[in-house]
């Protein structure tokens, strides 16, 4: 395998796993901020 290849599986691997991890820690505090009004009512 030549080196640009493992350096570019290596950068769209690094991209999605920062995407997810952005994607959860938003949905996260959103379910929070939703609970928080289901409990208020």
């Amino acid at each position: 395998m030549d080196i640009t290849k493992l350096a570019l599986i290596f950068g769209m691997s690094l991209l999605i796993y920062c995407a997810f991890l952005f994607l959860g820690f938003f949905l996260k505090n959103k379910n929070l901020k939703a609970q928080n009004i289901k409990k208020d009512e």
